[in-house]
């Protein structure tokens, strides 16, 4: 396959910056998938597993919000947060799932269940994507 440059920028730093053959995102209207010489788009990125493809070989992350814009051929993936399965904490992420569980249970107005529903969102993406075999 016909690679690409392909950059992921978290508002912590830079994620990844190379070459790329696809891109496989979820945004907010379904899954896209990128590769060489796709059309020029924005899209705004939503909660689930980003896959790439390197070099033939297959690498997952866990990506949440923030946007993908594809212009003259650079790809340019700007998640809110955005964590490559091996660097996913599982217990951490198990603990960050009860505590939302337990947040929407007692959640007593539709901000604090919106808020505490995002959550669980987030933390089932990042387990999903660690227990990936």
């Amino acid at each position: 396959m016909k690679p690409f440059n392909l950059k992921i920028i978290t508002p912590d730093g830079v994620k990844f910056s190379g070459e790329c053959e696809s891109l496989l995102v979820r945004t907010v209207d379904g899954d896209v998938e990128i590769l060489a010489d796709h059309t020029d788009m924005f899209c705004t990125v939503g909660v689930g597993r980003a896959r790439l493809l390197l070099s033939g070989e297959s690498r997952h992350g866990a990506a949440q919000g923030g946007t993908l814009t594809v212009l003259s051929g650079d790809v340019t993936l700007l998640p809110v947060t955005f964590e490559f399965k091996d660097e996913i904490d599982t217990a951490r992420a198990e603990a960050a799932r009860e505590r939302a569980e337990v947040a929407l249970q007692a959640a007593r107005d539709k901000r604090t269940e919106d808020v505490a529903r995002a959550k669980l969102l987030r933390a089932l993406n990042r387990l999903s994507v660690a227990e990936r075999k």
